[in-house]
């Protein structure tokens, strides 16, 4: 045990006396599935390849910057 907390701090022999409890559950519903719309499909798609080609991106800008960080930190290792 930790040196600053004591052994009651750790003491769950009130929570094992108990009767259990059983947590309320939310009734599941079943929803159905709104048809998707043709005439914004293909502008939605378009957008998604979009995003997703811009996420790339954005990964390596990162890895380019953490690369130059990472060379710069060398640098003054040796300093």
């Amino acid at each position: 045990m930790m040196g600053c907390m004591n052994d009651l701090a750790y003491d769950i022999s009130h929570l094992l006396q108990g009767e259990p409890v059983e947590a309320a559950r939310p009734e599941l519903r079943t929803v159905k599935a709104v048809a998707a719309r043709p005439d914004i499909a293909a502008p939605c798609l378009a957008m998604a390849h979009e995003l997703l080609r811009a996420a790339e991106a954005h990964e390596e800008w990162i890895r380019q910057y953490l690369g130059t960080q990472a060379g710069q930190a060398g640098s003054f290792a040796g300093a």
